[in-house]
């Protein structure tokens, strides 16, 4: 990866990334406390930021504590001593209510449009509330006033107001890795006044799409009434000016470029090709979760399968679903739901011994995913909402020399990026099995001049550009950003009313 250039700090601090887990995970062992590196998207991201300009990380690191425990491990990463990952200790039934009860099973489905599956409990509530303040008391102890404060995602939308309440004047900036609904289901949340109140301690707040930035423009002015300059994106606050912005995350596209030229990529990649068998290899990767749209996907290959034969025995479908939530109730029904959707369509149109569906119930290796890319003729990324998804992004990235097809679901945030993919409503079977025909039936030269304009997206706007983007928005000093637009502005543009 190319160097990131360096955030322009106050010379007294320096950059701390808050996030409910962080790049290290804690268990006990026989010879003492033994962290492991930890495996996801945002430790990806964040972490050649943090290495590069020296930063620190604050997260949970997987053990439990006491009530009255809040710092644990301080934990040096590099040699060099360049940076640290300070751990947050938590309660089993704290982890209990806030991550399982109010994350998972409250703000994640509202948050993604499913209200029906949300639970809205008072203890689950006071649970957030407890681990959100333990979050701020950590780094309150090990960051200085000059220090600038980055919090990952609505797992600690309180912090920014807890810090400030201690800390007033403190530089912190959030990024909102999931969809933010329209104020119609967000106002539903028994508690939405108070995850705004404590968002707007923030300097800078970021989403992955417009339509996200203008839903919680909106959510913003339903419940505060504050003035908005939705043209420009800014909240003028009683205590602050708050800039919103759209900010989509990028990925390392050279490393997965650099992986799907590796010979032993290469090689594993064919002999996927070879063991699967058939004329098209059309690939999905998703996390176990009722947002991903697996179920229904598999029914659109269903569909295709019944009313076009003439792909039986042509077409391999691979499944990867990374394994997620397990304990849950909801994603074990999910799980037994995806298995007899398989086990029904491979009874049914297996031929010659020729198994549409391949599926894969478990998380892969960097260089196995990419050699599963690879070996793809298309892949089908198609949830049923989506806060940006990666997937799409890696799959062009491996795929960047022109081959293969990618199809996407509108409600994936990256389509808003990934404008020459193939689209396809994930609730329509019938849409989603044409655009899987129209894909493998597509033009070599079209397919070509696709996926090359595709790469180019993913090349620009990559995780250097997403980096570079944050700190222009965050660095913007709040004087030059002038006065609120008259309240005559066209549209309704701007309200004023109450203070927070």
């Amino acid at each position: 990866m190319d160097l990131l250039k360096p955030l322009k700090l106050n010379p007294r601090g320096g950059l701390t990334v808050v996030s409910n887990r962080g790049p290290y995970t804690f268990r006990k062992t026989a010879r003492g406390i033994q962290a492991t590196p930890s495996v996801s998207g945002l430790v990806s991201a964040i972490q050649p930021v943090i290495e590069q300009i020296h930063g620190r990380w604050v997260a949970w690191g997987g053990r439990y504590g006491t009530e009255e425990e809040t710092l644990g491990r301080s934990l040096t990463l590099q040699k060099t001593d360049k940076w640290l990952f300070h751990e947050v200790m938590l309660t089993e039934p704290e982890t209990a209510g806030y991550y399982e009860g109010m994350c998972n099973g409250c703000l994640w489905p509202l948050c993604h449009n499913f209200i029906e599956k949300s639970v809205f409990d008072e203890e689950m509530w006071g649970s957030y509330r407890r681990v959100n303040r333990k979050f701020a008391e950590v780094v309150l102890q090990t960051t200085g006033p000059g220090d600038m404060i980055w919090v990952q995602d609505f797992h600690l939308a309180l912090l920014p107001g807890y810090i400030c309440r201690q800390r007033p004047g403190a530089r912190v900036s959030v990024f909102w890795h999931i969809p933010f609904p329209p104020p119609e289901i967000f106002t539903v949340l028994p508690w939405a006044k108070e995850i705004i109140k404590g968002l707007l301690n923030c300097e800078f707040i970021g989403f992955h799409t417009e339509g996200y930035v203008r839903n919680f423009l909106l959510s913003v002015r339903e419940i505060y009434g504050v003035a908005i300059d939705f043209a420009r994106g800014l909240i003028f606050g009683p205590e602050r000016i708050v800039r919103v912005g759209a900010v989509p995350i990028g990925i390392d596209c050279r490393e997965f470029e650099n992986l799907a030229a590796q010979p032993g990529v290469i090689r594993k990649a064919a002999g996927i090709r070879s063991s699967i068998g058939g004329d098209y290899v059309i690939i999905s990767v998703d996390r176990l979760d009722y947002t991903k749209g697996i179920p229904e996907r598999l029914q659109a290959l269903e569909y295709l399968l019944e009313s076009r034969p003439e792909y039986k025995g042509k077409l391999t479908f691979v499944q990867i679903a990374v394994p997620s939530r397990t304990d849950v109730a909801a994603y074990r029904r999910l799980r037994r739901q995806i298995e007899e959707i398989v086990g029904r369509i491979n009874g049914k149109y297996t031929k010659n011994f020729h198994v549409p569906i391949r599926y894969l119930f478990k998380p892969l290796s960097r260089e196995d995913l990419a050699a599963h890319y690879l070996a793809a003729d298309m892949a089908v990324v198609t949830p049923l909402k989506d806060g940006l998804n990666l997937v799409a992004k890696e799959y062009v990235a491996v795929k960047s020399g022109g081959g293969g097809v990618l199809i996407l679901s509108p409600f994936a945030g990256a389509a808003v990026q990934l404008t020459e993919a193939l689209t396809a409503n994930p609730y329509n079977l019938r849409e989603m099995a044409n655009q899987i025909v129209a894909g493998i039936e597509l033009d070599v030269t079209e397919k070509k001049r696709r996926m090359l304009a595709l790469a180019r997206s993913v090349r620009e706007e990559d995780i250097n550009w997403w980096w570079q983007k944050i700190q222009q928005n965050w660095l913007i000093d709040s004087e030059t950003v002038g006065e609120p637009p008259p309240d005559s502005s066209i549209g309704g543009m701007l309200t004023r009313g109450a203070v927070l």
